[in-house]
């Protein structure tokens, strides 16, 4: 995992590329700021996929929110990844530790994830027998962005 600042074009270009790569139904981004631009130039350019977040609390407060998700089993983190451990740390440590961005941006999308899951048939509560645990899978969009996805 590197971490460095991406300019907006660099950004919007990552965005595009990493969702014709995954094939993506869903990228959230953050509603602020110039991610708000960021937002309008995807739709604008044919990227329906793109679906605004709009925190309701803030990060630390988020986190413990979807905490729960995490402890019972119900993110799948891969058992070989090259970003595993540093990813497991940033978790581990927020929001003491050095970095906090992977740890936001999981948190918002369990928190969206949740918010959404009123509105679908899939309820991570009371799945029926038989049915497989739903995982989130993480994948990188850029050095600051993630998408993420349900594998069944």
């Amino acid at each position: 995992m590197t971490r460095k600042r991406l300019g907006y074009p660099e950004v919007k270009r990552a965005v595009k590329e990493q969702a014709g790569v995954f094939e993506a139904r869903t990228i959230l981004i953050e509603d602020k700021a110039s991610e708000t631009q960021l937002i309008q130039e995807l739709i604008a350019d044919g990227i329906h996929a793109v679906k605004k977040y709009q925190p309701t609390m803030d990060k630390i407060m988020r986190m413990h929110s979807v905490t729960s998700t995490i402890e019972n089993g119900f993110v799948h983190f891969p058992d070989q990844a090259a970003w595993r451990d540093e990813y497991v740390h940033e978790l581990t440590t927020f929001p003491n530790g050095r970095y906090d961005d992977q740890a936001d941006s999981t948190s918002q999308a369990l928190d969206w994830f949740k918010q959404e899951s009123t509105n679908r048939f899939v309820d991570l509560i009371s799945m029926a027998p038989g049915h497989r645990i739903p995982s989130l899978v993480r994948r990188p969009v850029s050095d600051e962005f993630w998408s993420y996805y349900w594998r069944y």
